[in-house]
């Protein structure tokens, strides 16, 4: 085993998906960084079903191969009762969709693959204490009977929901309580179970191990005490868990779903990452992959920091990606719940969630009071047409000796962005046609590239394009301007 430096540029706690993929990242852009875990692995883990985005996040951190065990469960198709109680709703398995893993054997690699490319391990262990000074933290950690002294300029902290105190927890959905259980020994269905009732919603679907887990999701004022016949009465009110209502002496737990933030994510360079940080709701089902996302966001402010100790930009960039984060899944989550059929019925368990208010009272911070704005300045969802194929050829030969000009309405505005694994200020585009401010398209600064484009002909843009990239894509990205407005024809 290695010697343990008692110096680190990063220091993380906790080895789950959100935890490593900070890691990996770091690693990768040449720090120095350590990892304490409190449990030995493999350990059980529930969380196992991922949605498909987790395939470019493997891929990105050269991990891809971990995702291609043969005891994964891939392209399950689903069964849904959600809008409608008289109607199933069959969704046919697809090919790179989300895939079900034996999170203990997957986490366990992913760590493995970590120690391999240098991260410095401390398992089974524990933090004791975690002192701040000038230069960063100093972690008291308790490793066997032992204790070892460590220095880090920065603390990731990614212990999972047990990583932030309740008082320290700001709820951005009504509060939430899983009652779960597998039947083990079980092949009878090959495909996933979502089902909408009065007192919640269940899901279930087939885990490894031959087994088939099953969760009910619901207001913990209705959990009786007894979680057993709880969880197998709500799967008696149901049509496609209806098979299941006589599993018997199957073990039965719980655990709290309710969704929160941190009210103080960046704390003196001790920053929380993954549902440390910020917890979804369930219903998205895109929690770890969402987690490790965001890891890869924190790993970007973490290089800017050691870069630039004194600059505000990393813990700004950081916080202002999670209130968006927060903001957009709370709306969305919302939205979601309302289209259920029981929330039609106006069930408690439905309106509570779809009529949810945020409130900072009790969590007052910088933080929190701009998450507070932002929440309620929200503004409402877009209603967007599918788009059918555009003719870019068609377009583009109409009007290949046309110049053009950057739109009226075109507006720019500072934002940060990423270069080369830091934050920069960048400007981006603001226009109607747009979902938020746009710096890049398609890799193509487009202040820049609006800057060199008035007054041009567009056979002149596309020569120019060119140069720094295919035909094709430059074809793509100029018709995708004037189709939206950006870019309009001189004499218009």
């Amino acid at each position: 085993m290695k010697a343990l430096p008692q110096k680190f540029d990063v220091f993380i706690l906790g080895a789950g998906p959100a935890g490593l993929c900070a890691a990996i990242r770091l690693l990768d852009m040449g720090h120095a960084v350590g990892m304490l875990e409190q449990e030995q692995f493999p350990r059980s883990q529930i969380g196992e079903s991922l949605s498909p985005g987790i395939y470019n996040i493997f891929e990105y951190l050269n991990a891809g191969h971990l995702l291609e065990d043969a005891m994964h469960i891939k392209n399950i198709p689903a069964r849904i009762i959600w809008e409608n109680n008289a109607q199933i709703y069959d969704r046919p398995g697809q090919e790179n969709g989300g895939i079900v893993v034996d999170r203990s054997k997957l986490d366990q690699e992913l760590l493995q693959f970590a120690v391999s490319k240098g991260l410095h391990l401390v398992q089974p262990a524990k933090l004791k204490h975690a002192l701040s000074f000038e230069n960063g933290w100093l972690l008291q950690i308790i490793n066997d009977s032992s204790e070892i002294s460590i220095n880090s300029k920065i603390v990731l902290d990614a212990r999972g929901r047990k990583g932030t105190r309740l008082n320290e927890r700001l709820s951005i959905a009504p509060a939430a309580v899983a009652a779960w259980t597998h039947v083990a020994n079980y092949t009878g269905f090959k495909e996933s179970f979502i089902e909408a009732v009065d007192e919640g919603w269940l899901w279930g679907s087939p885990v490894s191990g031959n087994r088939y887990r099953i969760m009910a999701f619901t207001d913990p004022l209705t959990l009786k005490k007894n979680s057993e016949s709880h969880l197998l009465s709500v799967i008696s009110k149901t049509k496609l868990f209806a098979p299941f209502a006589s599993i018997g002496d199957n073990a039965i737990a719980t655990c709290s779903v309710t969704s929160f933030v941190s009210q103080n994510p960046w704390d003196r360079q001790f920053i929380k990452i993954g549902e440390a940080a910020f917890t979804l709701d369930p219903l998205s089902s895109t929690g770890v992959e969402k987690a490790m996302r965001f890891s890869l966001q924190a790993a970007i402010a973490v290089n800017t920091y050691l870069k630039e100790q004194h600059s505000p930009h990393p813990k700004q960039f950081y916080e202002e990606k999670m209130i968006e984060s927060v903001v957009n899944h709370a709306h969305w989550t919302a939205d979601y719940y309302r289209t259920a059929w029981s929330c039609n019925e106006k069930s408690e368990f439905w309106m509570k969630r779809a009529n949810f208010q945020l409130d900072i009272s009790k969590n007052t911070t910088g933080f929190t009071l701009q998450l507070e704005k932002k929440f309620n300045d929200h503004p409402p969802e877009i209603e967007r047409r599918q788009a059918g194929p555009i003719p870019v050829d068609y377009i583009l030969y109409k009007l290949w000796h046309e110049k053009i000009d950057v739109a009226p309405d075109v507006k720019f505005k500072a934002v940060y962005a990423i270069d080369k694994d830091c934050i920069v200020i960048k400007q981006a585009v603001i226009h109607p046609a747009l979902e938020r401010p746009l710096v890049y398209l398609d890799q193509l600064e487009l202040f820049s590239f609006f800057k060199s484009t008035n007054g041009k002909a567009i056979s002149t843009i596309i020569d120019n394009l060119n140069k720094s990239m295919t035909i094709e894509k430059a074809k793509k990205i100029l018709v995708f301007l004037l189709s939206n407005q950006l870019l309009v024809p001189t004499s218009v």
